[in-house]
């Protein structure tokens, strides 16, 4: 491992729990919406349409800006992206809490993209800088966990938020969330930038010279490469294959324990890049498994129970590959800036997987049904698993 990664003996873990909440706080920006799409609908009458269009518009400026946000945050500073991302997040949540026109709210939720962004971006990066070697594959498996837990959280509290104070109260209390997290990373974080820095030196190349590098750079593209096919596949079999149980509770069951066992498997993957194997090979054995588990679908399972069995396994599997992913960046990532264009390039290819992923396996499930979906499993396995053994040849 690169020298440049060395990071205090001593990992501070409240700030990285608090930095934890952070990305909670931002993915919840994504789960408020899913959460309260009937009610908007209702509320709104915008059409099914715009109102998902304001759902998935918060993810289009990662898509676009991915790479930019890591730039622009090594230069002007990690804990002040942070914080100002927190600042703009809670802002905008409190213009929701008022229910202006649709307008206002797709406006808002544009604005709320960079917020998230700025987030998905800073945080991972001072986590990483905050960990001892020791711990640091188990903190970015914990990070890795952000959006499936805001997702639960969402779903188990949102509801009875709406039920008790409408759609105000919902997106009210979310701008108290991000606002007291704000707060309390001011209180609390180093103010010293350099803390969050490996003391690369700083660069005068042009902008599209710098984009290009990051492009070229292994260290950093690598890893996004691990984490595009993960996108591809999990939105989609979290989508689709409940579609594929028969029985309406077993299904229902399903929707809840499928990104349980996604959030669990992310964890699982920090724990054993710490101290079983890289993360590399974590990736490689989830995609493997993966693989195995769709093979097992091929068969034609009889039993819904055996079916929903493999199916857990399959989620189980491929919710290690974002906490691999992450761990392989400040592991290959030879300074904090690499680290920091490492994950705007995650942020940016996890969201171009989330994109075409889902129309991608809709196609091939309506033309051939259940082994469409395996089919692009076992493609997307396989191009994973190349870029896994890829991402393994080049570590020092």
């Amino acid at each position: 491992m690169p020298s440049s990664n060395s990071a205090s003996e001593q990992t501070a873990w409240l700030e990285i729990f608090l930095l934890w909440f952070a990305g909670i706080s931002a993915a919840m920006q994504f789960a408020k919406f899913s959460v309260s799409y009937n009610e908007l609908l209702t509320y709104y009458q915008a059409g099914p349409t715009l109102t998902g269009a304001a759902i998935s518009v918060v993810g289009t400026i990662g898509l676009i800006f991915g790479v930019t946000a890591g730039l622009i945050a090594g230069k002007i500073g990690y804990r002040k992206v942070l914080i100002g991302a927190l600042i703009l997040g809670a802002s905008l949540s409190f213009v929701q809490s008022l229910l202006p026109t649709f307008e206002i709210v797709m406006a808002t939720r544009v604005l709320e993209g960079f917020s998230q962004l700025g987030v998905v971006v800073a945080a991972p990066t001072m986590i990483a800088k905050l960990s001892a070697a020791r711990h640091r594959s188990i903190t970015m498996g914990l990070w890795g966990t952000f959006f499936g837990v805001a997702f639960a959280l969402t779903g188990l509290f949102g509801k009875s938020l709406i039920n008790h104070f409408e759609l105000s109260g919902l997106y009210f209390t979310h701008g108290l969330l991000m606002g007291g997290m704000a707060i309390a990373l001011i209180a609390l974080l180093d103010k010293n930038e350099q803390r969050y820095h490996s003391g690369s030196v700083a660069s005068n190349e042009p902008y599209f010279k710098k984009l290009g590098k990051i492009y070229r750079t292994p260290q950093t593209l690598l890893p996004g490469l691990v984490f595009v096919f993960y996108t591809c596949t999990l939105v989609s079999l979290l989508t689709y294959i409940p579609n594929f149980i028969e029985s309406d509770s077993l299904r229902a069951t399903m929707q809840v324990i499928l990104p349980l066992l996604s959030t669990a498997g992310t964890f699982i993957a920090g724990t054993l890049s710490q101290y079983a194997m890289r993360p590399q090979q974590v990736a490689q054995v989830a995609y493997a498994g993966l693989a195995c588990g769709a093979l097992v679908l091929f068969s034609n399972l009889s039993s819904a129970m055996a079916f929903c069995l493999v199916v857990g396994q399959m989620v189980l599997f491929a919710g290690l590959i974002p906490g691999a992913a992450l761990a392989m960046i400040p592991r290959l990532a030879r300074n904090s800036d690499e680290q920091a264009n490492g994950y705007g390039l995650i942020a940016q290819l996890g969201n171009l997987g989330a994109t075409v992923g889902p129309p991608s396996f809709a196609t091939l499930i309506t033309a051939y049904g259940l082994n469409g979906l395996i089919g692009l499993v076992w493609f997307i396995c396989a191009m994973g698993s190349v870029f896994a053994f890829m991402a393994a040849r080049i570590e020092r």
